[in-house]
Order: C-alpha cells, then sequence, then structure tokens
C-alpha cells in the first residue's frame, strides 16, 4: 500500500494468495507483469492463477499463454515447463504435452515434479512401462510425493493387476490424505476386485460428486436411506455413467410403491425421457440442464420441496452395497414396442435369414489420450467379413468417412438404420437395440444403453476397469459379457475374437474372455 511499485511485494502477495484467491492472484498478476513484463516470474505465477480460477476445469487458453509467454522469456525454467505439461494434459493434448514434458524433464532432471508429469503423459498415450519407470524415479527422488505412487497405481490399475494398484494407491493415500482424486481412484481401485464397501466411500471423493456436493441449493441433507423422504437425485457425469446408476432406478420406484419413499424426482438427459417415463411411472423426471452448473437440478426443484438428495453416482451405496444386491434379470429400461416392430420389418426385409449385430467401435470423443482404448473401424473387418452376419451401425455420430474409406466387400455388410438420430433419438436407438439380435459395442453410451433394454450384448475394452466389480460378467447388465485385449494382442485380433463370440449359436452371451 505504501509503494503500490514495489516488486518483491507483489510477487510475495501472489505467492500467498495463489491458493486460497485465485481471483484477487490475478489482479496482483497482472500488476506485476505491468511493472515488469520481461519478467517471467509474473508470466508464470498469472498462468498458475489463471488456471486455478475453476479449480474443476480445463486449465483455459489465458492460463497455457501466460506460462508459453513465462517460458519464452527464459527458456530454462524447468518447473514453469512442468506446469504447462499439466495444462496440455489438462486439455486432453497428451502428444504436446509429451514434447514439453520431456523438456522440462532435461532443463531438471533431478525434479520429481517434472517426473510425476511425464508419467503421467506417459499413462496418457498407454507407455505404462514408461509411465510407470518415471514414476518409480519421481517416488525415489521425493518419497513423499504422493502422486508418484498415484500414478504407479494407475499402471497397475492398466494392466489390471488391481491388488498391487490398491498398495500404491494406499501409498499416495497415505501422502495426500485430503487429495480427492487420490481417494476417488483408491475407491475404483477396490471396486476393481469387488470391495465394495470402501469402494463406494471413496468414491464419493468423484469430481463430479464433490462438485455437486458445494452447492448451496441442495434441500436438506445427503440421503443415506432415510424412509419417508421427498428425494431428488441429481444427474452428474456423462451418459454412459448416467445410465450405468439408471440401473437403481427400479429400487427408487420399489420404494415409492411401497411407501418407503415420500416422492422421487430424478434430474437426467432429456433424450431419456421418454424410456424413463415409460419404464417407471412411479417417478418424477427434471430434464438435466448441461449448460448449467453442478446440482442445478436443486435450484430447479425448489418447489419439488424434497427432504434429501443424493447424486445418482452414490445411488449404490444405498442399493448396491453388496454383491447379491445387483439385478439378475436383464433389462430396466422398456424401449416402445411399436418401433422395435417397425425396426424388426426392415431388418428381415434388409438382411433376412442373417445376424443382424449392431456395432460401435467407439466413443464420439476421440482425444489423445481417448483413442487409445478403441479400434479403427477397419479393425473390425473379422466381424464384417464373417459370413451370415450383418452389421447395422450404432456409432452416435458421423462415420459416414469412415465407413466409405472401407473397401467395397466390407461395406456391403454394413446397413444405416433409416430415419434414426443415432445421437439424440435414444428411445429410437433403444428399439433398434431391442430388435437386433444382438450389439457389439466399445465401453460407451451405446453399449450402457443396449445393457439397459436388456440387448444380447457384447462388450470390448482395453482391459478390465472397476465397472466390472470383480466379476467375469457385468453384474450392472446380466445379458451383457465383456472380452478384453490381451497384452499380446492387436484390436483386429481382439475383434476375431469377438466375431467368434458373435456367430456361436448361443448368442454374444456366451461366458468367456
Amino acid at each position: 500500500m505504501i509503494r503500490p511499485s514495489l516488486l518483491d511485494a507483489n510477487e510475495c502477495l501472489v505467492r500467498i494468495t495463489l491458493d486460497k484467491n485465485p481471483r484477487r492472484t490475478i489482479r496482483i498478476a497482472r500488476r506485476t507483469v505491468t511493472l515488469a513484463p520481461m519478467r517471467a516470474a509474473g508470466w508464470h505465477s498469472l498462468g498458475l492463477a489463471c488456471a486455478r480460477r475453476r479449480a474443476d476445469a480445463p486449465a483455459p487458453d489465458d492460463a497455457q499463454a501466460n506460462i508459453r509467454r513465462s517460458i519464452v522469456i527464459d527458456p530454462t525454467d524447468g518447473s514453469a515447463a512442468t506446469d504447462l505439461t499439466d495444462m496440455l494434459r489438462s486439455h486432453r493434448t497428451a502428444r504436446s504435452a509429451s514434447r514439453i514434458g520431456l523438456w522440462a524433464l532435461c532443463l531438471n532432471p533431478g525434479s520429481a515434479a517434472a517426473r510425476v508429469a511425464v508419467s503421467a503423459v506417459h499413462l496418457d498415450l498407454d507407455r505404462i512401462d514408461a509411465a510407470d519407470r518415471t514414476a518409480r524415479s519421481a517416488a525415489v527422488l521425493a518419497p513423499g510425493t504422493a502422486n508418484a505412487y498415484g500414478n504407479r497405481a494407475q499402471c497397475h490399475y492398466r494392466l489390471a493387476r488391481f491388488d498391487r494398484a490398491i498398495v500404491d494407491g494406499t501409498r499416495a493415500a497415505a501422502a495426500a490424505p485430503e487429495d480427492p482424486q487420490i481417494l476417488a481412484n483408491l475407491g475404483s481401485y477396490h471396486l476393481a476386485v469387488g470391495n465394495l464397501v470402501d469402494g463406494w466411500r471413496l468414491f464419493g471423493h468423484r469430481k463430479t460428486g464433490r462438485a455437486i456436493a458445494r452447492s448451496p441449493h441442495l434441500p436438506g441433507p445427503q440421503w443415506t436411506g432415510e424412509l419417508s423422504a421427498r428425494l431428488l437425485v441429481l444427474a452428474e457425469q456423462g451418459l454412459g455413467d448416467e445410465i450405468l446408476f439408471a440401473s437403481c432406478w427400479p429400487d427408487l420406484a420399489d420404494a415409492v410403491r411401497r411407501n418407503r419413499l415420500s416422492a422421487v424426482r430424478v434430474e437426467i438427459d432429456p433424450r431419456l425421457r421418454g424410456l424413463a417415463e415409460r419404464s417407471f411411472p412411479e417417478l418424477e423426471w427434471l430434464d438435466r440442464n448441461r449448460t448449467a452448473g453442478p446440482a442445478n437440478g436443486a435450484r430447479r426443484s425448489i418447489e419439488f420441496a424434497a427432504t434429501h438428495w443424493i447424486a445418482a453416482g452414490d445411488l449404490p451405496t444405498v442399493f448396491r452395497r453388496e454383491q447379491d444386491a445387483f439385478p439378475t434379470s436383464a433389462g430396466y429400461l422398456i424401449p416402445d414396442p411399436d418401433r422395435v416392430n417397425e425396426f424388426r420389418r426392415w431388418l428381415d426385409a434388409e438382411a433376412p435369414g442373417q445376424r443382424r449385430m449392431g456395432l460401435c467401435w467407439r466413443s464420439g470423443l476421440t482425444t489423445e489420450d481417448r483413442v487409445k482404448y478403441y479400434p479403427e473401424l477397419s479393425d473390425c473387418r473379422p466381424l464384417l467379413h464373417a459370413r451370415g452376419l450383418r452389421i447395422v451401425i450404432l456409432q452416435y455420430d458421423d462415420c459416414a468417412a469412415e465407413v466409405t474409406a472401407l473397401d467395397p466387400a466390407m461395406q456391403t455388410s454394413i446397413l444405416f438404420p433409416p430415419d434414426l438420430d443415432r445421437r439424440d433419438d435414444l428411445d429410437g436407438a433403444a428399439a433398434l437395440m431391442a430388435a437386433l439380435d444382438g450389439v457389439v459395442s466399445a465401453q460407451t453410451a451405446v453399449q450402457a444403453l443396449a445393457g439397459a433394454v436388456g440387448a444380447q450384448t457384447l462388450g470390448f475394452d482395453l482391459a478390465p476397469t472397476w465397472v466390472e466389480l470383480g466379476q467375469a460378467r457385468s453384474p450392472w447388465y446380466p445379458s451383457m459379457t465383456n472380452l478384453h485385449r490381451q497384452s499380446d494382442e492387436t484390436w483386429e485380433q481382439l475383434m476375431q475374437r469377438v466375431a467368434d463370440h458373435a456367430l456361436r449359436s448361443d448368442g454374444p452371451t456366451a461366458s468367456g474372455r
């Protein structure tokens, strides 16, 4: 206050306020770069403050720009390069992050933080051995570095070594007991071995659950099974997770029928409204506004006069506390029977006497850190060439160019459903799935919807995940069998196994991994 232009005082204020008040830090850091525009540390601090302005969102572009300017002024600043690596990862540009991260490591080979950042990038790019080596070296350099153990745990998780993931995940949690991401990851490891008690408890630390819990509009306490409550269920995460946790809707409806709950209002993706209303008339529905912040449904449901709330992802803590509590009958969403019959007539006309299988080979989100999870359409040639098998496209984004790129022999086996918006008409997509002989899908919303309507479903994935809860078959969807890519397999070899299962007389639910 006495000398507003005192540079050292301004920089000290930036360090003090960075984790407590990012908006105030931005104002101070801007004053710093105005006072000394060629001082790299000022731009670095401004970039960090911009990145932390919204802790639950990816680093904004202005944060990256400021860090880059810092590096241009001082190319030898390894800490700035490390922070830029983390920002590029948050934007899912893993290859760019890899280049910057290796540069940061060259600048400061003794930095545990740089090694942790590089290890995380290797994980994004599925370089598991390199990720594990780099994380292990970070733990040797700085034994108290939580993310070094956390990254090692993620390497074990990717390779389905879940017990070892729990060991390193527990070490990470001991080093950073308040870090919600480390705790949520540890929860997924426990769930992956079927430990539901510890798994669901730790799962509550996930990002979307925390964001909802911070809302000022929540009605009363979080529901833990209290009787006679008026319950508001708030949506979270992506469409696939929403459909997965919708497997608890039958339990909610049963509680209303038995007067164990006074009323239930569920916030849902509006594309699920038709299926939800048809399947569970006992429940009330609220269309989700994805452009709004977390727990927006609580603000819009004031007139519902809820006494309790729960995030959709926490419903299993009430209804799925044991393996025996999962459904034994297939399907909980009811497609429109008239549209099912329409699609059956179309299939009979287009593919008479053939086995009709729906196919979704990848997610619509194909960022650099996600492409490892999915094959190319050309890798699916064992399915496309299979005699007596006709493929119906269930991919929910524009995939015409990928189909056109196939050779003519494979193109002739592919059908596009007529007059169906595969992305937004989920009621129609569900009816088509019910009309098919089976569905083959990567781990996407298509796979979840197929399981939810009870279609015979063959899922494939890069590796087992927590969703399977340590079971050989899906506990959420009794009509689903999962195949995983082995360490020595290519995607095409896995798809050959998928095709073999799909062609068996007992259908895609045949047991086997």
